[in-house]
């Protein structure tokens, strides 16, 4: 029983080294097919690498103060769309811009900085585009915050919020104004230049600190109005010298991989076409 399993071994080993012993041959034979398989192949990643366009990636991280991250998202997704179905004209129409820098971008994809449910997320949104050209990165931020801020309800809300603010504005100057006037005839009675009266005593005591919360808040209100956007910038695009996208080692695997496998199926062909030509010229030589 042992001899059986030494000669199942050695018969294992044999066929081993016979097929190992096949496929050297084999390759030794097309080896001009498959050096000039792998040239075709490198030049191949070459030029595909190279006739590519270059696509850079930018990034736009915004502050919703109008909507909700989730509805902005959308909005920027519907955008997307309509740049997939190449609506390039309805883009210009909605974002303000010229039609022509729609043709330099492939995407434009938004998400929520931190993924969290909640109705007001403080964390604010970005947005990623791929572009074929950088110079067209502040036309679009531009186009983008224009595109937002002319929502039908959000340049309602928009409005409503800056007259309210301008009315404060006035109210506020027009008080500010009302209780200099009161400080400089209280000056005057102090200097003895006007009638004295206790009301304005009173007065002259909380004159100064009212003074000074009517300015803190004039200019609180000032402040609100000049920040008074649909979206706040945290961050512009940022014009990257590096393409993204697939790297040169990539497509030379991929050219190699294409001739190469052109080359094995072109000498497996010959292979089986000689050994059929052969078997045919057998029974003539017998």
């Amino acid at each position: 029983m042992s001899a059986d399993i030494k000669d199942y071994n050695t018969s294992e080993n044999i066929d081993l080294l016979l097929l190992i012993e096949r496929a050297i041959l084999f390759f030794k034979k097309y080896k001009w097919v498959f050096l000039i398989a792998i040239v075709l192949g490198i030049a191949l990643g070459l030029f595909t690498y190279r006739s590519l366009p270059r696509i850079y990636k930018s990034r736009l991280v915004l502050h919703s103060n109008i909507l909700t991250n989730e509805e902005e998202i959308q909005i920027i997704n519907n955008w997307n769309e309509l740049l997939k179905k190449k609506e390039y004209n309805i883009l210009a129409a909605t974002l303000h811009c010229r039609e022509e820098i729609f043709y330099s971008i492939q995407q434009m994809k938004a998400e929520e900085i931190q993924k969290v449910f909640s109705p007001t997320n403080p964390n604010g949104f970005f947005i990623d585009v791929n572009v074929k050209e950088n110079n067209i990165l502040d036309e679009l931020q531009a186009g983008i915050i224009n595109g937002l801020e002319n929502v039908g309800y959000v340049k309602e809300r928009l409005a409503f919020k800056r007259a309210d603010l301008k009315a404060l504005i006035e109210k506020s100057t027009q008080e500010i104004k009302n209780l200099d006037s009161t400080k400089y005839i209280i000056e005057n009675i102090i200097r003895g230049k006007g009638k004295s009266s206790s009301s304005l005593i009173v007065d002259g005591f909380t004159i100064n600190k009212q003074l000074l919360d009517m300015n803190e808040k004039l200019l609180s209100y000032k402040t609100e109005l000049k920040f008074t956007n649909a979206v706040q910038i945290l961050q512009s695009f940022s014009k990257f010298k590096k393409p993204v996208g697939a790297r040169l080692i990539v497509w030379l695997i991929l050219g190699l991989l294409v001739s190469l496998s052109l080359a094995y199926i072109y000498a497996l062909i010959s292979s089986v076409n000689e050994r059929l030509r052969y078997r045919k010229r057998v029974p003539n030589n017998v």
